[in-house]
């Protein structure tokens, strides 16, 4: 399994709102482009999530050295 996409399988990403709702965060795609498929691309700048709802940002990106970073 792809390890970019694995919070996407296993989790369910969401933040929490001033109001004290819970907002789904879904992944932040661009136009779709060959180097879409590209998982060294990832590796430097992490994931961006948007929620569904307010359209706030959070990027997920692994920790320097860790184990998703090219070495």
């Amino acid at each position: 399994m792809d390890q970019s996409r694995l919070a996407e399988v296993l989790l369910r990403i969401e933040h929490r709102h001033e109001d004290g709702t819970w907002g789904a965060l879904e992944r932040r795609r661009s136009h779709h482009d060959v180097s879409d498929h590209d998982p060294e691309r990832e590796w430097v700048d992490g994931q961006l999530y948007a929620c569904t709802t307010c359209d706030e940002l959070i990027r997920v990106r692994a920790p320097e050295g860790g184990p998703s970073e090219p070495r």
